[in-house]
């Protein structure tokens, strides 16, 4: 298994592979593995592309089976239509991390992240971790993140193999999320 920066050519797969684990589309049974909160358009995989922001894990044959987005926060508020991320950026401005606020800081925005169920167990997660702080250690000091409140196993994994700390809880759109950081 390869992982390497995204190309926009990669997109169209990256965004298959986040639809069929969206929350929407998931049968309340499958959840308890880990979902994913929000459905993001090919136009905003593309522009991570074009930040370089967007890492996928490629089996031998080709096949996108994991991805990492690491995104520098949106300019403007108003250029934001996700609640939940605009909630995320709300709160960097007020939550500290490190002695400040997070928004005085060189943030970074971390996620999506996600593995195909048939790759899980092969150390991907871990070596997305290790790539990611790696390559972005020298643009950002802070990831953020948020977890849905009912995902326990995502929320379990941030906490303990990304090391991130749960700094608030928050509501979007009638549902219940965490707020996360961790220090590249």
């Amino acid at each position: 298994m390869e992982i390497r920066l995204a190309t926009r050519q990669d997109v169209p797969a990256v965004t298959a592979l986040e639809a069929r684990y969206y929350v929407g589309n998931l049968d309340p049974s499958e959840q308890a593995a880990g979902f994913i909160s929000i459905l993001h358009p090919q136009e905003w995989f593309s522009g991570a592309v074009d930040c370089a922001g967007l890492h996928v894990a490629v089996t031998d044959a080709g096949v996108v089976t994991g991805f990492i987005a690491m995104t520098p926060p949106p300019a403007h508020l108003d250029q934001v239509s996700s609640p939940i991320v605009r909630a995320i950026l709300e709160l960097a401005t007020t939550v500290e991390f490190n002695g400040s606020p997070i928004a005085q800081q060189r943030f970074a925005i971390r996620g999506p992240v996600l593995i195909d169920r048939a790759a899980r167990g092969r150390g991907l997660y871990a070596q997305f971790n290790s790539l990611t702080r790696e390559v972005y250690r020298e643009r950002f000091d802070v990831g953020v993140l948020f977890v849905a409140a009912d995902n326990s196993q995502s929320l379990h994994t941030t906490t303990t193999k990304l090391g991130a700390t749960p700094l608030a809880a928050f509501e979007a759109d009638g549902k219940q999320y965490h707020f996360l950081a961790f220090a590249f």
